[in-house]
């Protein structure tokens, strides 16, 4: 992250200062980021350029500002908080027990979908999860639910460099399409897939977000598609939205 030829503490030093003076302003440009730290306007560039590198800084769209980055919202998210894990663990415990199915947490790593926690069910037959997978968030509900909340350039850059790859016949491949299901999910308040990863199983998540309003998980579950209709399916997606929902409370507070 250090710009060529430049000792690193410096660097370190006036990257920091940047971010302070983003953490303050709704967004800034780059002359006034160099006019106040008292530096060239290129120099000042190339720092923004590298922070833009880790997704601590990004431009704003309608400008030609700067605004602090998803990154660094992430992180300030979990600054003097409860790890996310410690507050959604009890909710899941409880939908486990009380419904039987296997309930995940997922969070986001890079532009994908990642198994945070998860708590197993007691039905002989469930849909198994392993801490650390990964997997495409347009192929299931917990990533849907993070895809609908992310913002459009976000949305654009995974269909850029990730792509909507196809794993069953109904496996969402259109980026229309996507985006169509991303409106409904922010409408409904949550996410629903029906075998568009594992064929035979139905799946249904709710958002979380961080006292920034940032989307940093989801909590869901994947159910035989038998056990996914009806008053379960329905069951289901209100333990859900109202977990994520005291979840979310439970980080701001």
């Amino acid at each position: 992250m250090t710009p060529r030829g430049e000792n690193p503490l410096t660097t370190l030093e006036k990257c920091i200062q940047i971010l302070t003076l983003l953490s303050e302003a709704a967004q800034l440009q780059v002359s006034e980021i160099a006019e106040r730290l008292n530096l060239p306007r290129s120099t000042a560039y190339r720092y923004i350029a590298a922070l833009r590198s880790h997704h601590l800084v990004e431009a704003v769209e309608e400008g030609s500002g700067y605004r602090l980055g998803a990154k660094i919202l992430e992180l300030a998210a979990t600054m003097s908080r409860r790890p996310i894990r410690d507050i959604a663990l009890p909710y899941m415990e409880r939908i486990a027990r009380e419904t039987g199915e296997t309930v995940i947490l997922c969070g986001l790593r890079e532009h994908v979908g990642i198994c945070l926690e998860k708590v197993d069910g007691h039905h002989a037959l469930r849909v198994s999860y392993e801490l650390g997978d990964t997997y495409p968030l347009h192929a299931s509900a917990t990533g849907k639910a993070i895809y609908a909340h992310l913002n459009p350039k976000e949305r654009k850059a995974i269909l850029d460099e990730v792509g909507l790859d196809r794993f069953t016949e109904t496996t969402i491949t259109d980026p229309e399409t996507l985006n169509r299901e991303a409106s409904r999910v922010r409408e409904t308040g949550y996410s629903e897939s029906d075998g568009e990863a594992i064929v035979g199983t139905r799946g249904m998540a709710a958002p979380i977000f961080s006292f920034t309003g940032r989307i940093v998980a989801s909590i869901g579950a994947s159910v035989p598609s038998h056990r996914g209709e009806g008053e379960n399916r329905q069951r289901l997606i209100d333990l859900l939205v109202q977990a994520a929902g005291d979840i979310t409370r439970e980080m701001a507070a």
